[in-house]
């Protein structure tokens, strides 16, 4: 073992208790700017880097972890930025297939929020809730299934339905929807 290494011998369960700042500072200085590198090979935003890079520390304090190395900590970092990174990218994912609903970006841009109120508001509370969470929340056919107390093979019809009930809303105000739904 080398000096800096020997050096470095930190009890980083401490970290874990949130009491011993010595600790933290050292487990950031050696892993937040390779952490941070990995995170921009996949996002390729530096200041969107740097945002995961932080949120991935701020969760490793805010967790209950058992007593770790340093090794371990720094593989629950990782791990954690991952599961960041993924739910960016579902984020993303979701904005753009709302997007991807309208035929002319410019009649989206057109509409305003109250417009979006409007017609969002001309739907079912049910219909409003199913669409909400498919594709704001994410949420699996299963999950919105438990959170409306339907049965998870309804949940598919439902949405097929509330998505129906959208298009006619959208292309009575004007909007076309890019594909029949």
């Amino acid at each position: 073992m080398t000096s800096a290494a020997a050096e470095r011998q930190v009890d980083y369960s401490a970290v874990r208790d949130g009491l011993d700042e010595s600790a933290f500072r050292s487990l950031y200085e050696a892993a937040a700017s390779s952490l941070k590198a990995f995170i921009h090979r996949q996002v390729s935003d530096d200041a969107l880097a740097a945002d995961l890079t932080q949120d991935a520390f701020v969760r490793l304090l805010r967790a209950k972890l058992p007593r770790m190395n340093e090794a371990q900590l720094k593989g629950y970092l990782y791990r954690t930025a991952s599961s960041l990174v993924a739910d960016h990218w579902r984020r993303l994912n979701r904005e753009r297939s709302w997007r991807i609903l309208f035929r002319r970006e410019e009649a989206v841009e057109a509409l305003t929020l109250t417009g979006v109120n409007r017609v969002f508001l001309e739907l079912k509370a049910r219909q409003r809730s199913l669409l909400w969470l498919a594709y704001v929340e994410g949420m699996s056919h299963e999950e919105i299934g438990e959170a409306l107390k339907v049965k998870p093979k309804s949940v598919k019809v439902l949405l097929y339905r509330a998505r129906k009930r959208l298009a006619a809303s959208l292309e009575k105000h004007g909007l076309r929807p890019e594909e029949s739904l």
